[in-house]
């Protein structure tokens, strides 16, 4: 076995050497869990002894319990001692320390934050948390739960944890607000979050690679097999590879269980069925399940940790660990299933199981042949739909094998929110046409419910298509009316027929009558149709009235995946930076287009070289599902962060079923598109590009998107092109907020000759986050300032130059100018800080004052300053962010 180096000066980690098998020691230190009570971490099983890994041992040991280190990243291969290498660490530790451990899985790793869910869920707090504010949540309760010390987190399975709850732990751990113990087969994404610790220093690393000869003949003797065994010690470690799960099933046959399972193994035949009924219905009602055993019982099941009881009335019982429960659901044979099936069917009341319960049951059943009522179907799968698990309700109703109009479009519903475009089409195209044929058969609800499923899978682009306008004049009910305006009214936004969105959707918002659910998107809808249209103050207060409405009752996913992205693009076209960074955090189901998002917002604000990383990064072709409404627009930002990078670029193909995904389509994010087209266009062709940037400001204009046509004229203007800039003068008064500052900020500085006015546009393009625009204001100022000789005004107009070529040079933070210092330039720039003249920073380096004055000329270009005071006063506002 080969020692590990450290890249960051630890000391090199020595593998495999023997650790005899010893009696367990004693103290073996606090375990908070994830239910809030503290334990004694039990004594490891004999077969999960610790064999061989001694130096390792000690190593994770002096991680945890010293002051150079802040915990430790094991790295191994499934069954190759990573746990019982954790075990064996948390029995040396003091007693007093407070363990909080958390273990990764596939129900974990497709959540965000996953493995915290039923931590926050005690504090009722739900996971639908933004980056900063998850990370002080999660920290505030570790350090409650640590009592005033540090808390030590343990995580087993890390390769099975999504990438913002690493993100979080690794932040804690770099804070000094945790230790940090990870295990984990690779250190592949998202590991490579907590690998960064170690590349720091923070952490040891330790890769396990197998026990020797010696360790496994220990482990065999322990066992009390090698009497019986036949095979030497040395061909059973050289088929076990040196791990010690595959030498265990080579001496047993078969695969041990271990943890949890061990715990539920050794259980009474009472408390074994009440946990196997509960993993395989999913909850239970706790009314229901004590009819099959008794309060003391899951009591304790419940304080062993093995299950949770949800608080309030009508509480449900469930699996405490949800890879409990899938590991519990594996191992039941169908017989005992059904026999468990059989047995809940006669004492429990069918009828009056509802949500969660009835979906488990519902799924169970099914799975076993036993198809419940359609109505029991319908009532599973429309409680799987409200809360985002199409996939799974979509696959209920397929397989209960009922037909009917109800089931078949909440069937469509499950495949449009999985993103199954053309089944959902193929559903719902015989229910549009037996509606049209029996108009007066349906119920006002269905009517509605199927109008707006075809608003959804129909091209925005086409409204003459649509089938069922004539549902709307017969709807009486508000609800029904809500729900259907809400729908026409993102089907007309995202078409582009602004006014008539902006109409309906302010129809059913202000009618109290109305559902909450549909009055929020329409809230939403009506944000950004105003925003479009140049009241940017009015639509963003609409947009945190839609934002404060999720907290109100009734909301579901639809609600969701409709207004949270409006809060993007809102915010994104007001130019409302910080806060179209954190409008898609609310949206989990796709960490991707979080991403995305963030990657367009750093484009326009300048950050083309991380735009441009982050958009490679995210191989756009790869899988469009999530991205299809805005492909257009990656593909674009791709190709225009490549022009102002200098960088090469494919053109990235995103292959789409063209009649299924126009449903899809944006106008807005069309828009977007076609002016990231150009921008890159005039880069190199200014000419061709001035006169297409003005008829997409026209374009623009004719729908009543007065934001967006001046968005489009203020880059034509840029260009000389002067019906631009006549047009730009003459919408921007139609344009409020700091937005419409600075486009009548730069009307005003095209269409005269003011040097005042340049320097003022120049100025409102920082502050807006414009840098590329105050770049090319602020340099034509400071050359016309030099040609009048105006002092002041060539100084002001250095100034904005320098700081937003700061931020086109170095992405705001100074990040890669640090990256690119070399180790002279850094100890200038130190001395620089510190106030030293150049002849005492060049003694100290042994370099003439001459020669350190001709570095830190170089500096001053390289960063956009003309003096020390300015160079020290731009280091020092990185070094503080």
């Amino acid at each position: 076995m080969i020692p590990l180096e450290s890249p960051s000066g630890l000391d090199p980690v020595p593998l495999g050497s023997a650790f005899p098998a010893a009696e367990h020691p004693q103290g073996y230190g606090k375990l908070s869990n994830v239910s809030g009570r503290t334990t004694r971490i039990p004594p490891v099983a004999p077969s999960r002894r610790l064999f061989g890994y001694g130096s390792e041992l000690s190593t994770v040991v002096d991680a945890i319990s010293g002051q150079r280190h802040l915990g430790a990243l094991i790295i191994g291969a499934a069954g190759i001692g990573k746990t019982a290498l954790v075990n064996a660490s948390l029995s040396r530790l003091d007693p007093d320390l407070a363990v909080t451990r958390l273990r990764g899985s596939e129900n974990a790793r497709v959540r965000n934050l996953g493995i915290f869910e039923i931590l926050l869920s005690r504090e009722g707090i739900g996971t639908d948390l933004s980056p900063g504010r998850a990370l002080s949540v999660i920290g505030d309760l570790f350090e409650r739960r640590a009592e005033g010390g540090r808390s030590l987190v343990v995580v087993d399975n890390a390769d099975l944890v999504d990438d913002h709850s690493l993100a979080v732990l690794a932040q804690l751990t770099d804070a000094r607000r945790i230790k940090l113990v990870i295990a984990a087969e690779s250190a592949r994404p998202p590991v490579d979050l907590i690998a960064g610790l170690w590349l720091s220093g923070s952490v040891v690393r330790i890769d396990l690679d197998g026990i020797d000869e010696a360790d496994a003949a220990a482990m065999i003797n322990s066992i009390g097999l090698m009497e019986t065994e036949t095979r030497s010690v040395s061909e059973l470690t050289a088929l076990a590879h040196g791990n010690p799960r595959l030498l265990e099933r080579l001496l047993f046959g078969r695969s041990r269980t271990s943890g949890v399972e061990t715990a539920i193994a050794r259980v009474d035949q009472p408390s074994r069925e009440v946990i196997e009924t509960v993993a395989l219905i999913e909850a239970v009602p706790y009314d229901v399940l004590v009819g099959f055993a008794s309060p003391q019982t899951i009591d304790s099941l419940a304080e062993d940790g093995l299950l949770s009881i949800s608080k309030g009335r009508g509480g449900t019982v469930s699996m405490h660990e949800p890879v409990t429960a899938e590991n519990v659901r594996a191992v039941v044979p169908p017989s005992r299933s059904l026999e468990l099936l059989t047995r809940f069917d006669a004492g429990a009341d069918l009828p009056a199981l509802h949500g969660r319960t009835l979906f488990g049951y519902a799924a169970w059943s099914i799975s076993l042949g036993r198809v419940p009522t359609p109505k029991q179907v319908l009532d599973a799968a429309g409680w799987a739909n409200a809360r985002g698990r199409y996939r799974e309700a979509a696959e209920i109703i397929r397989t209960s094998g009922y037909r009917g109009p109800e089931l078949d479009l909440e069937h469509a519903r499950s495949e449009w929110g999985a993103g199954r475009l053309r089944q959902a089409r193929e559903i719902i195209d015989p229910l549009v046409s037996e509606a049209c044929l029996n108009p007066v058969t349906s119920a006002q609800e269905y009517l509605s419910r199927l109008a707006s499923m075809e608003l959804r899978l129909m091209d925005p682009r086409k409204p003459e298509g649509l089938r069922l306008d004539w549902v709307r004049d017969t709807l009486s009910l508000p609800i029904d009316v809500g729900r259907l305006d809400a729908t026409r009214a993102r089907f007309d936004l995202k078409g582009g027929r602004i006014a008539a969105a902006c109409a309906l959707a302010e129809s059913v918002y202000l009618n109290h009558a109305s559902s909450v659910r549909h009055r929020l998107r329409a809230c939403a809808f009506l944000g950004v149709a105003e925003v479009m249209s140049g009241r940017i103050e009015l639509g963003l207060s609409y947009i945190a009235q839609a934002r404060l409405m999720f907290g109100l009752p009734g909301p579901e996913s639809f609600e969701r995946e409709d207004a949270i992205p409006q809060f993007f693009v809102a915010n994104f076209i007001a130019g409302n930076w910080a806060e179209a960074r954190t409008a898609m955090d609310e949206l989990t189901s796709s960490r991707r287009l979080t991403r995305l998002t963030n990657a367009l917002i750093d484009l326009r604000t300048g950050n083309a070289a991380k735009a441009h990383c982050i958009l490679g990064e995210l191989n756009l072709g790869a899988d469009p599902c999530d991205i299809v409404d805005i492909a257009g627009m990656a593909r674009s930002a791709m190709s225009l962060s490549a022009v102002l990078t200098d960088q090469r670029t494919e053109v990235v193909s995103i292959a789409v079923d063209e009649e299924a995904e126009a449903s899809r389509h944006s106008w807005w994010a069309s828009f977007e598109a076609r002016l990231f087209d150009l921008q890159a266009l005039a880069q190199t062709s200014p000419g061709p590009a001035a006169p297409q940037l003005y008829e997409l400001g026209a374009w623009a204009e004719e729908h009543g998107a007065h934001t967006l046509a001046c968005l489009a004229w203020l880059e034509a203007g840029r260009l000389g092109h002067e019906q631009a800039i006549g047009g730009l003068s003459a919408s921007s008064g139609r344009v409020d907020g700091s937005l419409g500052r600075l486009l009548r900020a730069v009307a005003h500085a095209f269409s005269t000759d003011d040097l005042q006015a340049l320097i003022t546009a120049a100025r409102e393009a920082l502050i807006f986050g414009a840098v590329v625009l105050c770049a090319q204001l602020s340099g034509e100022a400071r050359k016309r300032a030099v040609a009048s000789g105006d002092a002041a005004a060539t100084k002001e107009a250095r100034i904005l130059l320098g700081r937003s070529r700061r931020v086109l040079d170095f992405d705001a933070d100074g990040k890669r100018f640090h990256a690119n210092l070399g180790e002279l330039e850094h100890s200038i720039i130190t001395g620089i800080v510190e106030g030293r003249t150049s002849s005492e920073i060049g003694d100290e380096l042994h370099l003439s004052t001459r020669t350190v004055e001709w570095h830190l000329g170089r500096l001053y270009r390289r960063v956009h300053v003309a003096n020390r005071q300015e160079l020290r006063e731009v280091v020092t506002e990185w070094l503080k962010s």
